[in-house]
């Protein structure tokens, strides 16, 4: 009898020194160190939290016209994916065979926590050894970033109850405040979270091919988590627009800040005829 065995892989350390090592790299390509100011993880971090963590949240309020209409074609393509989400759960079923299981197993860590938060710490350790701010804050705003996504992922979960797909639960099974990961189906968390730092991450650097890995990845755990039967079309498809939405928008806020603190100023002298320009940081 022959037996074909498939040993399984564990990539999660190599991917994520390869990646640090590669993001490190480009970051120094990208852009100068601002040494004015440093990025730490300590107390003036988690009061930033906070303070993101709320604009975030009141952000709705002070939606303007293209921020509704964003919003309104994000909503209305995730009913459509909802009215076809069998249909797209079968074709996947349908569909797969070894290599699309090899290239699931192979991305869908990029989703988990576990791979996240060490991804974010190593970016924070790389940045505190070479000495280069730039990868603090991108870890700093990541974390901001996935924490803020998972709140509001794990709200949804709660309040819509979405059973997940099973042989006997539809994609229309709906039971609220059940307090079972078997009715966590939307959004997807995996999906969110890839996102929600791929945002980050591609916000902070200036090279395309970082933007490209950071978005390819994410897209990949999307699909991985409908190729595994884990969630429905339109579970990974809003919960990768709420991860997107909130990386945007914490690197948005990070950025408006560093603007506050930008004056300037001209001083006309008659006496010396001169006009002087001062740029306060």
């Amino acid at each position: 009898m022959f037996i074909h065995y498939r040993q399984k892989r564990s990539p999660c350390f190599i991917i994520v020194l390869s990646f640090v090592l590669f993001f490190f790299t480009l970051q120094n390509l990208a852009y100068a160190e601002d040494s004015s100011k440093e990025d730490k993880f300590n107390k003036e971090f988690l009061k930033k939290f906070k303070v993101d963590f709320i604009k975030v949240s009141e952000s709705p309020v002070n939606w303007g016209r293209r921020d509704i209409l964003s919003f309104s074609a994000i909503l209305g393509t995730g009913v459509l994916l909802y009215i076809v989400d069998q249909d797209i759960h079968d074709w996947f079923q349908d569909h797969r065979n070894p290599f699309t299981d090899d290239i699931s197993q192979f991305v869908s860590p990029f989703g988990h926590g576990v791979f996240l938060g060490a991804l974010i710490a190593s970016l924070y350790a790389s940045g505190e050894i070479f000495q280069q701010n730039s990868l603090r804050k991108t870890a700093l705003l990541s974390l901001e970033s996935w924490l803020t996504a998972g709140v509001v992922v794990l709200g949804l979960k709660v309040v819509t109850g979405r059973a997940r797909p099973s042989p006997d639960k539809n994609s229309h099974t709906f039971r609220p405040f059940s307090f079972r990961s078997s009715f966590y189906s939307f959004p997807s968390g995996h999906a969110a979270s890839a996102f929600a730092v791929a945002a980050v991450i591609a916000d902070q650097s200036e090279i395309f091919a970082v933007d490209f890995l950071a978005y390819t990845l994410s897209t990949l755990v999307a699909v991985s988590r409908v190729h595994d039967r884990k969630h429905w079309a339109s579970d990974v498809f809003i919960g990768s627009a709420i991860g997107y939405f909130i990386g945007k928008k914490i690197s948005a806020l990070n950025r408006n800040q560093r603007m506050e603190n930008v004056s300037v100023s001209f001083q006309i002298s008659p006496q010396r005829q001169a006009v002087t320009l001062s740029i306060s940081f």
